[in-house]
């Protein structure tokens, strides 16, 4: 009797001991990211969300991450990430007050997200071949992130401004950093937390690789990834934060780029000091999408941790997993 008792409880012991608790993996993302904030956009006034986003400013994401299973369904991820995006006001062709203002910026964001994720559908045993080394799993996630981020513009005249603070045409960096020019008198932080929020799905194969893909969007908490929020600043405003003449003219001149466009795009008196620059109303964010690579280290199943190392301690039992012959 206590022979038939043990032969059930292996049998149904198989798939848990089988397939068992991939608790950790590590991998590889690559991808692109979107930038959702005030520069560029759509030929068009600014739109909620997606429904603004410029799609040939779409940048490059790459970064690693390793990934632990705490307990069924809940694991936490996380993520170090180098991300860049971009806009540029000229790429709006059809909507003159953007063009007009001729702004472009690109940013290098390095990006540390922590995630918890829930797998809200698992098929742990794709093809129904009875031995669990093929799988699948889809999930959502949340965290908390913390980003570095330093906004700079393009100089394609490569500028550079004498210590009078004459302008010259040539000399300058082709991107300049826009962060110690406060080009709207505002010094903000380039440390930014963020909320990063996604989804994601991921092939286990032959218990040892796990591919997949995924799509986090960053809600952040400033407005000046791309070095623009409120209005144009009175032209006496860098003097007054004791900037010398040569930083007080090139910060004016990346501040204001309508100069640079002509008359019938700039338009009358929608680039002065005191108008609206930027929407200070909504917060930038960016979004990415990656393909996952990693390599899983496969655990144990809390019923091979709990049941197996007492009972099978010694192996008086081989549990060999085959396929019914019938």
């Amino acid at each position: 009797m206590r022979k038939h008792i043990l032969i059930v409880i292996i049998l149904f012991s198989l798939p848990i001991i089988g397939f068992g608790q991939y608790d950790l993996d590590y991998g590889l993302k690559l991808g692109a990211s979107n930038y959702l904030g005030d520069i560029g956009g759509l030929d068009q006034s600014k739109r909620p969300f997606v429904l603004d986003m410029k799609m040939q400013e779409t940048r490059w994401a790459v970064g690693a991450y390793a990934r632990y299973r705490i307990r069924d369904p809940w694991s936490v991820e996380a993520q170090l990430s180098w991300i860049r995006i971009s806009g540029a006001d000229s790429l709006t062709t059809r909507y003159d007050p953007r063009r007009g203002r001729n702004l472009n910026f690109r940013n290098d964001i390095i990006q540390l997200n922590v995630m918890g994720e829930w797998t809200f559908f698992e098929n742990p045993d794709l093809g129904n071949t009875y031995r669990y080394e093929n799988a699948f799993s889809s999930y959502l996630c949340a965290g908390i992130s913390v980003f570095y981020q330093d906004p700079s513009a393009y100089n394609p005249y490569r500028y550079s401004w004498n210590s009078q603070g004459q302008i010259q045409n040539g000399g300058g960096p082709l991107w300049v950093n826009l962060h110690p020019l406060e080009t709207e008198g505002v010094r903000y932080h380039i440390i930014q937390p963020g909320i990063p929020i996604g989804a994601g799905f991921n092939f286990t194969i032959k218990k040892t690789y796990r591919i997949g893909m995924s799509i986090t969007w960053t809600k952040t908490f400033t407005d000046y990834l791309d070095d623009i929020s409120t209005q144009y600043p009175a032209a006496n405003t860098w003097q007054k934060l004791g900037f010398s003449p040569q930083m007080q003219a090139e910060a004016a001149y990346f501040s204001n780029r309508t100069t640079a466009q002509s008359a019938s795009e700039v338009g009358t008196d929608n680039y002065t000091p005191g108008s609206q620059r930027g929407d200070i109303n909504n917060k930038d964010s960016f979004i990415t999408t990656t393909v996952d690579v990693g390599y899983v280290i496969r655990g144990r199943s809390r019923f091979y941790q709990k049941h197996y190392s007492g009972l099978f301690s010694k192996n008086r039992f081989k549990v060999r997993r085959r396929r019914a012959k019938f």
